[in-house]
């Protein structure tokens, strides 16, 4: 499922600019109206398992190429109008993407923080990332 040009992909979430875009935040604070009480919040440091870690970075690639697909219609809208249309439609995308994968953005983005956090998980990411299926 992670067939693709690794390096493409790995140059954010190496510098730490995982694909939380304003879109996809909006959609993780939507959730957060629907989270539990007592539901572990980013600051503490949750445990995520292989499984986990393995869906994050099947979203993360395939939100990935939907980044770049979308970018790169975006330079050719003139107008704002439909800029802001392509930019909702991307974040559907990228949005089902993730939940395609077993995830919802909540946990994507608590992942992504994550590790931003932890370099050894963020490496444990990476491998899985550089690894096709």
């Amino acid at each position: 499922m992670r067939a693709y040009k690794a390096s493409v992909y790995l140059v954010p979430l190496l510098s730490g600019l995982l694909f939380s875009s304003i879109a996809l935040g909006q959609a993780a604070q939507d959730q957060q109206g629907q989270q539990q009480p007592g539901a572990m919040t980013e600051q503490q440091a949750p445990d995520f398992d292989r499984q986990e870690l393995e869906q994050f970075a099947d979203a993360y690639v395939k939100v990935g190429e939907i980044h770049t697909e979308y970018s790169q219609r975006l330079q050719e809208v003139d107008s704002t109008e439909d800029a802001q249309t392509l930019q909702q439609e991307a974040n559907d995308e990228m949005v089902q993407a993730i939940r395609d994968t077993g995830l919802e953005v909540q946990d994507y983005s608590a992942i992504a923080a994550a590790l931003e956090r932890d370099p050894e998980m963020r490496q444990e990411v990476v491998g899985m990332i550089e690894q096709p299926l």
